[in-house]
Parts: C-alpha cells; sequence; structure tokens
C-alpha cells in the first residue's frame, strides 16, 4: 500500500492559529481533515453552487428521508472556517442523528490528551460546547485520532497504555453522559503486522469497557473494494464494533500517472467500496458509509504530492474561476461523481456541492445504507436537499 499524503488548504491557517495550543500540548492536529488524510491505492483495494444558509429549518429532508445522519467536527484555530460548525448544526440537521467532535488526540509517546477549548481551539471539549452539542442531537461519540503509524503504534504496542486509554476514554463517556467513543486511528498502509493485531486488541478492550457501561465504539475505517493484508472489517468488526465507518471518499489518490486526478468519490467506486463493505459486515446496522462535503486541488495532470485536500466551502469560493452561476455550474458537472470540477491556472479544482451529495446519498440508499456519516461540518460545507 502506498502512503499517500494530503496537503491541506487549511494547513497553512491553522498551523499558525494552533501553534501555541499545540505547544501547551492543549490539542494535536485533526484526522480526515486538519493534519490531512491519506488516501487508499489501487493496488490495496479501491482501498456549491450556494453557500449553505446558517440557519435552515430542519422540515422536509428529502434527499435524507429513512438515513440516519451523523457528522464529524474537527479543531481549529480562532477564525478558522471549521470554527462554524456550531452554527451550522444549529439548524437541527443531525437532530435525530449524531455529532461527532474530535475530543481526544494521540502523541508519539502512546498519551491520550483531552483537547479542551480553554487552548483557544473550537470543536474541542467544553462544558458548554457539550451541552450544546447534545441540544441538536440525539447522539454524541467524541473522537480519539491518531493520524501517524508513530502515534498509533505508540498506544496499542503497549499494554500499560492500552489499559490508560479505555480507562481514560470510557470514564468520560460516564461521567459526562456521552454515548460512546469514535476512534479514528489511520496511517493503515504503514501499519505492520503487529500494529494491526495491537489496533484490534486496544479496539476489544475499549468495546468490552464501553459496553459495561452502556456505551457504543465506532471505529473509522479506509475505503476499500477488496481484501488487502493492512485492513480486515470482518476482523475489526468482531472486536465489538458498533458502528465500522468507512470513509468512503479522497479516490483522487488512486489516478494514474500523468492523468487528471479523479474525482473525491466517484459514484461507481462508491457502489463498489459500499458493496465489498456489506460483503465483509452481514449486519448492516452495524455499518456506516461516509461520504465527503470539501473541496480539494491539485496539478493538472495529477500530482499527487501536491493535492489541496479538505478545503471548506468558504475557502474554495476563493479559488481561481470559482462561479455560482447556474449555467456554468452545470457545464463543470462531473457526471462520473456529480462533483463539480473545473481547470484554471493549469490546476484542477472539485468540490462537493448539495447535488453531488444528494446523488453520492441515492447509490447508498439504492444498496440499502440506512446509516451515513458526513466529513466534514464548518465553512459553510453543503448538506443534502432538506
Amino acid at each position: 500500500m502506498l502512503r499517500r499524503t494530503l496537503v491541506l488548504a487549511t494547513a497553512a491557517a491553522c498551523t499558525a492559529a494552533l501553534a501555541g495550543a499545540m505547544a501547551a500540548g492543549a490539542v494535536t492536529p485533526d484526522h480526515h481533515g486538519a493534519t490531512g488524510r491519506a488516501a487508499d491505492s489501487a493496488t490495496a483495494g479501491r482501498a456549491r453552487t450556494q453557500p449553505v444558509a446558517p440557519h435552515r429549518t430542519p422540515a422536509h429532508r428529502s434527499a435524507a428521508s429513512g438515513v440516519q445522519l451523523e457528522t464529524w467536527l474537527y479543531p481549529g484555530g480562532a477564525g478558522d472556517s471549521t470554527c462554524t460548525a456550531a452554527s451550522e448544526y444549529a439548524d437541527g440537521r443531525v437532530a435525530n442523528g449524531a455529532l461527532k467532535p474530535e475530543y481526544w488526540s494521540v502523541d508519539g509517546s502512546g498519551a491520550v490528551t483531552l483537547e479542551t477549548t480553554a487552548g483557544g481551539v473550537c470543536n474541542t471539549y467544553s462544558a458548554a460546547g457539550l451541552a450544546d452539542l447534545k441540544a441538536h442531537s440525539a447522539y454524541q461519540y467524541p473522537t480519539v485520532s491518531a493520524m501517524t503509524t508513530a502515534d498509533v503504534h505508540a498506544l496499542v504496542s503497549s499494554s500499560s497504555k492500552r489499559t490508560a486509554a479505555v480507562t481514560q476514554l470510557t470514564d468520560f463517556t460516564v461521567q459526562h453522559d456521552v454515548d460512546g467513543v469514535d476512534v479514528d486511528m489511520e496511517d493503515y498502509w504503514s501499519w505492520s503486522a503487529a500494529d494491526l493485531t495491537n489496533y484490534e486488541k486496544f479496539l476489544k478492550q475499549l468495546a468490552t469497557s464501553l459496553h459495561a457501561q452502556g456505551k457504543k465504539l465506532l471505529v473509522d475505517a479506509p475505503a476499500m473494494t477488496e481484501d488487502a493484508d493492512f485492513y480486515d472489517y470482518a476482523a475489526v468488526s468482531a472486536q465489538g464494533v458498533d458502528e465500522l465507518e468507512i470513509m468512503a471518499y479522497d479516490e483522487e489518490f488512486d489516478t494514474a500517472p500523468g492523468a487528471r486526478c479523479l474525482p473525491i468519490t466517484p459514484l461507481n467506486w462508491l457502489g463498489d467500496v459500499t458493496r465489498y463493505a456489506q460483503s465483509k459486515v452481514p449486519d448492516h446496522n452495524r455499518l456506516v458509509i461516509a461520504l465527503p462535503s470539501y473541496g480539494i486541488s491539485a496539478p493538472d495532470p495529477c500530482d499527487l504530492d501536491d493535492v489541496t485536500g479538505n478545503i471548506q466551502y468558504s475557502d474554495m469560493a476563493k479559488s481561481p474561476g470559482f462561479s455560482t452561476d447556474p449555467a456554468t455550474v452545470a457545464a463543470r458537472r462531473d457526471a462520473s461523481s456529480g462533483e463539480i470540477r473545473w481547470v484554471s491556472g493549469g490546476r484542477l479544482y472539485d468540490y462537493v456541492d448539495t447535488t453531488a451529495l444528494d446523488r453520492k446519498l441515492a447509490v447508498l440508499t439504492s444498496l440499502g445504507v440506512t446509516r451515513v456519516s458526513v466529513w466534514s461540518l464548518g465553512g459553510g460545507n453543503p448538506w443534502f436537499t432538506r
């Protein structure tokens, strides 16, 4: 499995904004988002036209009818576009679903740190913030994030650190009356066999501890379409995982050399990912498919070392050549993904708008998917038709 590293559009701004908090140990950058996430290579399995209104009523949810929705929030410094997340979920979009804020990060020593707003970082823990999450969602699953193999290894390879983390995470869910924990440990393709085994041990230990308190375990997993030695949906699910969350995005990192970057989530690929996951997790109530709500940019033809990912809508709208003209948007809509794609100054721009989200959701509902998560809130990122 080749490791692909995203260079995020927000990274430069976040680095400056978060520097003080990170130096103080208050926060480390986050997952699919703020430090970037890697994407599956072909060898391992195909492993907005208008800003979103800040306050919409939750009525007439058409496209997402019958689907339980979840969404992630990730940390940002003062003024960062991700910090608008609370104003977005306030419209009731997940009133019957789940919010998943990143509350913990794992460092190179294997320690799990609670991230808090006291350090000037939004979307992290505070009593008031958690109360607001509860007021606008049916379920809350704070995320613990480890984005590098070194961080994952440091935690899962040590029995004492696994036990300490399990105790810390479980105690928080009980003390703060949340519904469970979302585990987001990535860089999968760089893990050793021992790392994978120890990761599964950690999940089993955490699931057992959470279940004893009536809590649930959610686990974020890479997008795959065939068996690979770096991750096993069935084996991971067997550790007591209540929801396996398949991150079905960033297929651009499977682009062939010299070609234009693939879309973020092609519709056919999304179907393949979903069918494969369903074949490995027969109880579909334990399976969540995650969709993208963000943009990317990259050289054209594609250079995988120069992909800027996780561009939020408010930032994408500042891109060269961006347009909200309906005719222009229609001409740029990619049939294979529903995404808006154009080239300006030798660079490709691609983002997921509401129509693209609806089309991706239609693929999932046609396959019987009833649980969907979205990466991510903040920056006016589009949502489903309401």
